[in-house]
């Protein structure tokens, strides 16, 4: 079934919720239980406030906080708009149109999946990551993410992917044999490399490990 845009309602908002459920910040009389809390740990991948679906500057579309859903869609998006997807934990966003670029932060076991984007995919400080582009993608950046499984389309085998400090990393293509129905193939960005000097410069070439 084609699913509908998330909106904000007002029942969302904060000013509109019964007073127990204004805040999700413990009293300071229950400090210790604080520890538990996504709010207050440093570092913590996922949400760290109130769930965001919003268009913000009429550039920026916001998508921020949300736990467990598996229905978030952006069918309102443009091309002159950027996608920003921030302490998501396990969910799944689809974005429907072409877009100016997507940038993926603080999230964990989050499912991105797309259309044509104009300018770049990028993933920072993330885990357990799946993206899958469903159009054109001309580049991919991934920084500081531990597991991230791309799945390329046909349009999009000419991307560039750039990784630092990233691992459990891996790309998945269609297999050119396949005809129209193809499978897909795996194989894993490499995470080792060997360096050597040669006279005044270093040699830099990816580990044995990954030339099977």
């Amino acid at each position: 079934p084609v699913l509908e845009l998330q909106k904000v309602t007002d029942d969302m908002k904060s000013k509109n919720r019964p007073k127990e459920e204004a805040s999700s910040v413990v009293p300071a009389a229950a400090a210790p239980a604080r520890r538990d809390s996504v709010l207050t740990v440093k570092g913590q991948k996922g949400p760290k406030g109130e769930p965001v679906l919003e268009l913000q500057k009429d550039t920026n579309w916001m998508v921020e906080n949300f736990d467990g859903k598996k229905d978030i869609v952006l069918d309102e998006a443009d091309m002159k708009q950027l996608v920003c997807i921030i302490n998501c934990r396990d969910c799944v966003v689809h974005i429907k149109n072409k877009v100016k670029n997507i940038n993926i932060d603080g999230c964990i076991k989050t499912t991105i999946i797309c259309g044509d984007v104009v300018s770049a995919v990028e993933f920072v400080n993330c885990d357990r990551m799946q993206f899958q582009t469903l159009g054109k993608v001309h580049a991919i950046a991934i920084d500081k993410c531990d597991g991230a499984n791309l799945y390329i389309s046909k349009e999009s085998l000419d991307v560039e992917i750039s990784t630092s400090k990233s691992s459990d990393m891996n790309v998945n293509v269609p297999d050119p044999a396949g005809g129209d129905d193809p499978d897909m193939i795996e194989m894993p960005i490499p995470e080792q490399f060997v360096t050597k000097i040669t006279g005044k410069k270093l040699k830099t070439e990816v580990s044995a490990l990954y030339s099977h």
